[in-house]
């Protein structure tokens, strides 16, 4: 799942709960959570065969979800609830860690930590079933809506 859905999750997290800690550790479980929930990004890149390429394709889409998560984050800020910045942080930390380990470890070549590589695929897998990214972002979209609107 993009990044901005797990954020507007975070967002939701943060209205709810005064620990940072906490908030953390929800927000990372409920990174998995979502990852669970089939979301139609599954083969998104799989057409480039070159595994760098492929990488390079996936860091791309990434800044553009990361860009639409942080205004996301401003909005929420800029208008929403009151919230605990600290708790704010943590929740979003807590979302976005898992994929950003992910990306990293791809990057830096992590062998060691490939087993958490293993993991977050089996996560997406758990639900075997796939449909197209032309689906999956209006999903997405929605997801990320529907979450919003309850956090306000």
């Amino acid at each position: 799942m993009f990044i901005t859905p797990h954020t507007s999750l975070a967002l939701w997290i943060s209205t709810r709960i005064t620990d940072p800690l906490l908030a953390f550790i929800l927000g990372v479980v409920s990174h998995f959570v979502l990852d669970i929930i089939p979301h139609g990004d599954e083969q998104l890149g799989r057409h480039i065969k070159d595994k760098k390429q492929r990488f390079i394709y996936f860091i791309k889409v990434a800044t553009v979800d990361l860009a639409l998560a942080i205004l996301l984050l401003y909005f929420f800020v800029a208008h929403g609830p009151i919230v605990n910045y600290y708790v704010l942080a943590s929740a979003v930390f807590g979302t976005w860690i898992p994929d950003f380990s992910w990306i990293a470890i791809e990057y830096f070549k992590l062998n060691k930590f490939y087993w958490y590589i293993v993991y977050h695929e089996r996560v997406h897998r758990l639900i075997n079933w796939q449909y197209s990214i032309v689906y999956g972002v209006p999903f997405q979209i929605i997801v990320t809506l529907s979450v919003l609107k309850i956090s306000f």
